[in-house]
């Protein structure tokens, strides 16, 4: 069995040390910014909207489940505390149950199983704001290199969902970080990490979904705070061996020598994220865009007599009859639905009171989905979606996306357009006053002391919520 100290896991995780110690170039710090804001905002808004956040903190309330106090770390959107490892799994789910979140390439969610365990952690510890943007960087930094370390895997080839096998060891580099861990810390924090991936497909349209990014968030801190109190794990979890991280997660092999090259550039900059201007599936954007184009050229929806989805193989993405509104966050009929009876998608579009609106159960039924491995799923290998409106006159609207807006390649969503969204999801819960100020403290949180970083967080917290 290879020694620590002569490993590649060792190795990687000097590097991950090591760039810690280095200034962030100003553009990097910058992205890192608005994906902070994003974050707060949208796990305010995910917290005061669906139910999830709120039965999870209720649960951790519970003296059952060991909680009951009123000290801790801040619940955004909930004005309450939890324990840190307790407050990084809720906001964890607050930040993802919209499916509001950035999307990544490889794909997964990388931003919540890092800023939430920051948020909890660093709060607790009274860190300052430079330290908290790093750290979640840097567990931002790690789940992209290992989705690229499992090398070109198309969405059916996934066994796991990929937040649910990343965002632990995201959660546990972004913990180790703020706490000073050394290289070999770091390494039996990934260690302990590894053990606690998961996360499957057949969850997603419920709210255990949202769980996946959550216990990401709350098991890698929890990693984090074990090792630092001498809690062994293993220590070459990306070494190559039968059984293995690597063996158990990439069906088409695991390339843990692309970790060496974490840092700069780091990949918030190069590839970058896709930010959503939808709360929705990814997968679904793309219907979404060939449906409010076809929305133009639709007189009235009425006139709809069927509608063909043509699309890559996303098995989760074909629903024919959501369960939910929630659901409906991953149904293509129902997100292309949304678009063509209302002209918009957004918060007010995934309700069970939308759901089972007369117009929207007319039109369901009208949709047949075609998924296909001839189109790529990956993002920026020809993915796209054909749809085709069969109208009472006869006439055919034929509508295609091959990149929805701010994806890789395609017109970029603008600050102006992502404060829009922000302020959205902030006045969920604050007044106009407290949506500028909130938004003032996360664009400057790197220049934000303890106490800088702690009114941003009363702010985010809000009022007391009856869970």
């Amino acid at each position: 069995m290879t020694g620590f100290d002569q490993s590649l896991t060792a190795r990687i995780c000097a590097r991950i040390v090591a760039a810690s110690q280095v200034p962030l170039d100003p553009f990097l710090l910058q992205r890192g910014k608005q994906l902070f804001l994003d974050g707060v905002a949208v796990g305010v808004a995910g917290a005061r909207i669906e139910e999830a956040p709120r039965i999870l903190a209720e649960y951790f309330s519970d003296p059952l489940a060991g909680g009951g106090g009123k000290t801790g770390s801040s619940l955004l959107g909930l004005g309450r505390k939890l324990p840190a490892v307790q407050a990084a799994l809720v906001n964890g789910a607050a930040m993802h149950v919209l499916d509001f979140e950035p999307m990544w390439l490889p794909a997964t969610h990388a931003l919540s199983p890092a800023l939430a365990p920051v948020l909890a952690l660093g709060e607790a510890l009274g860190s300052d704001g430079a330290a908290c943007l790093r750290a979640m960087i840097f567990g931002i930094e790690i789940q992209g290199w290992l989705r690229q370390a499992a090398g070109s895997l198309e969405s059916h080839e996934l066994r796991f969902h990929p937040p649910g096998f990343v965002g632990p060891i995201g959660a546990a580099v972004a913990a180790g970080i703020l706490l000073g861990f050394d290289a070999a810390q770091l390494a039996n924090a990934i260690g302990i990490a590894s053990s606690r991936c998961g996360g499957l497909f057949t969850n997603l349209g419920t709210m255990t979904k949202a769980t996946h990014t959550a216990y990401a968030a709350s098991l890698g801190l929890e990693a984090a705070l074990l090792t630092r109190r001498g809690f062994s794990g293993c220590m070459t979890t990306f070494d190559p061996a039968p059984q293995s991280y690597g063996d158990a997660f990439f069906p088409k092999g695991f390339d843990a020598e692309a970790l060496l090259s974490f840092g700069q550039p780091f990949r918030i900059v190069d590839p970058g994220y896709a930010i959503k201007i939808f709360p929705a599936k990814f997968s679904t954007h793309y219907a979404i865009t060939a449906a409010l184009d076809a929305k133009r050229q639709i007189v009235a929806t009425d006139a709809i007599r069927s509608i063909k989805i043509t699309a890559a193989d996303v098995p989760s993405s074909n629903r024919p009859n959501p369960r939910s509104g929630l659901d409906g966050k991953f149904s293509l009929q129902y997100t292309a639905a949304a678009a063509l009876l209302d002209g918009h998608v957004g918060l007010s579009s995934f309700t069970d009171e939308r759901l089972a609106r007369a117009d929207m159960q007319a039109l369901l039924p009208k949709f047949s989905v075609h998924l296909t491995r001839d189109i790529p799923s990956k993002y920026t290998s020809g993915r796209h979606l054909v749809m085709e409106i069969g109208l009472a006159s006869g006439e055919t609207v034929l509508t295609r996306c091959d990149r929805p807006r701010g994806s890789w390649g395609s017109e970029p969503i603008g600050d102006e357009e992502h404060l829009a969204k922000v302020r959205d999801c902030l006045a969920t819960m604050l007044s106009p006053a407290d949506v500028s100020a909130c938004i003032e403290l996360a664009q400057s949180i790197d220049q934000l002391d303890a106490s800088g970083v702690q009114r941003l967080l009363d702010l985010a917290r809000g009022p007391m919520v009856k869970c």
